[in-house]
C-alpha cells in the first residue's frame, strides 16, 4: 500500500509542452482518500471509465485535469458509489475542498495556450444575417443544406462540411442579393407586364366571349388574372377598354384587387383606349379581377344598335414601379461608392469599397485587381454596367473570402494575438451570429482590441444592441435543443390539438426567456426558476393564463400561485416535447436532456440490449413506466446512470409529452417523487428547479456551451480548467450574468490568440 500512496504524495511534472518546475505535493490524508475509495475500481487495464489512477500524466495539464473530474464525481456522490461506501458527506466536502485550493493556486500557473480552430464555414444563418446586415437584402436559406452539428451546435469547424450542393445554393443566393441590390429600376422607363384579355380566367365560364384578342362581356361577367410585382411600391394598373352603349348610363367596369374593390370605371361608348388607375401594393402575387357591373338589354329599342350594352376589354397592364427605390440603410454604404467618370471607374470605386466590408478585412491591390480585370473584360465585351456590377458582387459573396472565416496562422508556436479584424470577425459571429459594424471595426485602429476596458465597452454595447437577439435564437436555441421541436411528433390520436402554430409558441417562449435573463442582467440561474413568462394567445390558452393582446403578440406574464410552475425553462411546454416520446413522456430521456444540457454530465450510451423496455407499448401511465424504469436499474451495468438520471426525469412526470400540467393519469395521482444520489429527496417540478438552481455545474455548464459556441471547438482539459476558475470566482461573489460569463469567453486565450499548427 506504501508504494500506492507514494504516487500520490509527490508528482513531479515535467514533460509535453506544459512543464513545471516544483512537484505537487498532495496531502497524506487525500492520497488516503483515494487509495482507500478510488483504487480499487481504477487501477490497471481493467480501471472503470478508463482512469487509470496508479498512472499519472507526465503534464501539468493532465494532472489538474484529473484532479478536476475526480472532485466533480465525488461532490455529485456518483463515485465512490453511495450504496459501496462510507465515506460521510463531510469527506466529500473536505475533498471538494482541497481539489478547488489546487486549481486555484496551480492553474494560473499554466502557460497560455490557445489551441488551434478549424477554419470555419458560415452557417446558414450567419450566412443569412450577413447579407441581411450588410446589404439590406432577406433571403430565406432553409432551402440550403443542413448544416452539420459538432457538440450541439452548427458554429463548429470540424463539422461544417462544404459541397458542390452548397456552393450550388449559395451562388443562387448571391445572384438573388446581387439582383436585389442592383436592381436596374428606372421609374422613368418603368417595367411593364402585360397580360391579353382573351387568355384571362373568365369566372364561372359565363357572360363572355373571348376571342379576337379581347374579352366581349355580354352579361355581368367577371375575368381574373394573377399578378406579381417584385417590391413594395406605386404601381398604374393600364386597362384596355371600350364599351357598347345601350340605356341612359354609360358601361361601369369595376377593378377588384385581391377581393377589395379598387375602382369604378365608366367607359364610354368607343374603341379599345386605355384607363389608368394608380394603387401602391406590396411585393409579391396579386389577384386581379375585372368585372362588367351594370348590364343592359332592350330588345323592343328601335334602333337595333342601342339595344345591348357590352363591356369590351382588350388587356390588362402592370407597369412600375413608379416610384424610386427606397436604399436600405444597412445598403447606403455601397450606393454611395457607386459614382466615377465612367463604367469602369465607377466599378473600381464599387470594388475597392465593397470588398473589404465583405471579407471583413483589408483586401490587397492584387486581389482588387483580379476583380477589376473581370469586370474590364465583360465592359469590353458589350455587357452593361448592371450586369458587370451584379457579376462582381456574386463573386463577391461566392468568394472563400466571404463563406469562410479565414484566419492566418500563427508564425511561432508561442501563443500571439489575432489582428484586429480577426478579433471583431470572432466578436461579431459570437455575440451577433453575423459582421461586425463599424463600432467594432473601429477597434482594429491603434491596437485597442489588445486593451481589456475597451473591448469590455465593445461587448456591453453589443448586447444592448437587437442583433444580439441571436444568442436567444440561435445559441440558446441549439443549447436546449430548441431546433428538435420541428421534428416533434406527437401522437395526433393522445394529442389532438398540437399544431405548427403551437409548436412555434412552444419555441418562441423559450427564446424569450433567455433574451430577458440576457437584456435584464438577470442571475443565470432565474433560466431555471422565475415569476414570468412569454406567451400569445394559442399558449396562454393551452398554459390556462391571461393574455392582454393582439394574438400572436407575446405578452410577459407574471405568475402567481400555482402558475408558478411555468416560470423557467422547466416549466416550458418546449422542454417537455423534446424529452417525450410520441405517445408518452420519457423520464429517461428527460433525465439525460437535464445531466447533458444543464448539469454537463452526458451518460455514456446504453448497453447493447437495454436501450428499450419490454413490452414497451403497453406502458400507457406513469405507474407501469415507474415499474419499468425499476426493474431496468436492477442490473448493475444501468443502475450507475439510471440512479440520478431517473429521479430527475421523474420529477418532470407531472407534466405529459406536450407539456400539458396533470395530476393525475390512468394510474391515479402521478407519483413523480424521487432521491439523488446524495440523499436530497425530488417531489415534483418544484424541488427540481431548487436542486438543479443551488448546481453550480449549471453555470459551468453554461460557461462550456458559450465557449463552444464562440471558439467552434470543444473545450480541451487546460480550457476546462482555466475556464472552470473563472467561473469558480464568479460564483463566489453571488449573483452571475448571461454578460459576466461572456465576457470570461472573451477575455480566455483560446477567443484572442492563436498558436502554430506545427
Amino acid at each position: 500500500m506504501f508504494f500506492r500512496l507514494l504516487s500520490f504524495l509527490v508528482v513531479a511534472v515535467s514533460a509535453g509542452v506544459v512543464t513545471a518546475q516544483a512537484a505537487l505535493v498532495v496531502p497524506v490524508h487525500i492520497a488516503e482518500f483515494v487509495e482507500i475509495n478510488c483504487l480499487d475500481c481504477h487501477e490497471g487495464e481493467s480501471a472503470k471509465g478508463k482512469m487509470d489512477l496508479a498512472v499519472q500524466p507526465v503534464d501539468l495539464v493532465g494532472q489538474l485535469a484529473r484532479w478536476s473530474r475526480m472532485r466533480e464525481r465525488v461532490h455529485s456522490f456518483e463515485m465512490p458509489p453511495v450504496e459501496d461506501s462510507e465515506v460521510t458527506r463531510d469527506e466529500r466536502r473536505e475533498f471538494a475542498a482541497y481539489v478547488d485550493g489546487l486549481l486555484e493556486r496551480e492553474v494560473p500557473k499554466l502557460p497560455v495556450d490557445p489551441g488551434q480552430v478549424t477554419v470555419r464555414r458560415l452557417s446558414r444563418g450567419q450566412w443569412r444575417n450577413t447579407v441581411r446586415d450588410l446589404l439590406g437584402v432577406a433571403v430565406d436559406t432553409s432551402g440550403f443544406p443542413a448544416d452539420d452539428l459538432g457538440y450541439g451546435f452548427d458554429s463548429i469547424g470540424d463539422a461544417l462540411t462544404f459541397s458542390t450542393l452548397h456552393l450550388e445554393k449559395y451562388l443562387a443566393a448571391s445572384g438573388e442579393v446581387a439582383r436585389g441590390v442592383f436592381h436596374g429600376e428606372d421609374p422613368a422607363n418603368p417595367e411593364r407586364r402585360m397580360f391579353e384579355a382573351e387568355a384571362m380566367r373568365l369566372v364561372n365560364n359565363r357572360g363572355a366571349s373571348m376571342s379576337g384578342g379581347v374579352a366581349n362581356l355580354f352579361t355581368n361577367a367577371t375575368i381574373e388574372q394573377a399578378i406579381e410585382v417584385p417590391r413594395d411600391g406605386v404601381y398604374q394598373v393600364r386597362i384596355s377598354a371600350g364599351a357598347r352603349q345601350a340605356g341612359d348610363e354609360p358601361a361601369k367596369m369595376l377593378l377588384k384587387l385581391d377581393g377589395k374593390r379598387l375602382e369604378v370605371i365608366e367607359v364610354p361608348n368607343t374603341a379599345l383606349k386605355d384607363f389608368v388607375v394608380e394603387t401602391t401594393l406590396k411585393a409579391g402575387r396579386h389577384k386581379t379581377a375585372l368585372s362588367f357591373i351594370n348590364d343592359f338589354y332592350d330588345p323592343k329599342h328601335p334602333n337595333p344598335k342601342l339595344r345591348d350594352r357590352n363591356l369590351l376589354i382588350g388587356a390588362l397592364e402592370i407597369v412600375g414601379p413608379m416610384d424610386a427605390r427606397p436604399v436600405p440603410p444597412e445598403q447606403q454604404w455601397l450606393q454611395a461608392s457607386l459614382t466615377g467618370r465612367n463604367d469602369m471607374a465607377r466599378l473600381r470605386r464599387m470594388i475597392k469599397t465593397m470588398l473589404p466590408e465583405l471579407w471583413r478585412r483589408p483586401v490587397t491591390a492584387r486581389e482588387r485587381g483580379r476583380f477589376q480585370r473581370a469586370g474590364s473584360q465583360r465592359l469590353a465585351a458589350g455587357e452593361s454596367l448592371l450586369a458587370v456590377q451584379r457579376f462582381v458582387l456574386t463573386a463577391a459573396l461566392t468568394s472563400p473570402n466571404f463563406l469562410f472565416r479565414l484566419e492566418d496562422s500563427a508564425k511561432t508556436r508561442a501563443a500571439e494575438p489575432l489582428d484586429g479584424f480577426e478579433f471583431a470577425t470572432r466578436l461579431s459571429y459570437f455575440l451577433w451570429a453575423s459582421a461586425p459594424d463599424a463600432d467594432l471595426r473601429s477597434l482594429t485602429r491603434g491596437q485597442r482590441f489588445r486593451d481589456s476596458d475597451e473591448v469590455t465597452a465593445q461587448v456591453l454595447r453589443m448586447l444592448r444592441h437587437e442583433r444580439s437577439e441571436s444568442l436567444a435564437t440561435d445559441f440558446a436555441a441549439q443549447w436546449f435543443a430548441l431546433r428538435a421541436l420541428a421534428d416533434t411528433t406527437p401522437d395526433p390520436d393522445r394529442f389532438a390539438g398540437f399544431d405548427d402554430e403551437l409548436r412555434h409558441a412552444f419555441r418562441r417562449e423559450s427564446e424569450l426567456l433567455f433574451s430577458a435573463i440576457l437584456r435584464e442582467e438577470r442571475d443565470v440561474r432565474e433560466l431555471l426558476d422565475c415569476d414570468f413568462t412569454y406567451v400569445n394567445k394559442r399558449l396562454a390558452v393551452f398554459y390556462g393564463l391571461p393574455h392582454a393582446g393582439a394574438p400572436d403578440e407575446f405578452v410577459r406574464t407574471t405568475l402567481t400561485g400555482d402558475a408558478m410552475v411555468r416560470g423557467g425553462l422547466l416549466g416550458h411546454a418546449s422542454m417537455h416535447a423534446i424529452t417525450s416520446n410520441p405517445t408518452r413522456t420519457s423520464p429517461v430521456k428527460r433525465g439525460k436532456w437535464l445531466l447533458d444540457n444543464l448539469l454537463g454530465q452526458a451518460p455514456p450510451p446504453p448497453p447493447p440490449g437495454n436501450d428499450s423496455f419490454e413490452g414497451e407499448d403497453a406502458i400507457d401511465d406513469s405507474a407501469t413506466l415507474r415499474q419499468q424504469m425499476a426493474q431496468h436499474r436492477e442490473h448493475s451495468k444501468c443502475a450507475v446512470c439510471h440512479v440520478r438520471m431517473d429521479a430527475l426525469g421523474l420529477a418532470m412526470e407531472r407534466f405529459d409529452a406536450i407539456g400539458r400540467f396533470r395530476e393525475q393519469d390512468g394510474a391515479g395521482v402521478i407519483d413523480a417523487s424521487g432521491q439523488l444520489p446524495d440523499g436530497r429527496q425530488l417531489d415534483g417540478l418544484v424541488s427540481l428547479k431548487k436542486v438543479l438552481a443551488q448546481d453550480p455545474m449549471f453555470i459551468r455548464t453554461m460557461a462550456h456551451k458559450l465557449f463552444v459556441y464562440a471558439i467552434g471547438r470543444d473545450l480541451r482539459p487546460v480550457d476546462r480548467l482555466r475556464v472552470d476558475l473563472e467561473v469558480r470566482r464568479l460564483l463566489a461573489q453571488g449573483k452571475v450574468t448571461v454578460r459576466d460569463l461572456i465576457l470570461v469567453i472573451v477575455r480566455d486565450p483560446a477567443f484572442g490568440q492563436r498558436i502554430s499548427a506545427e
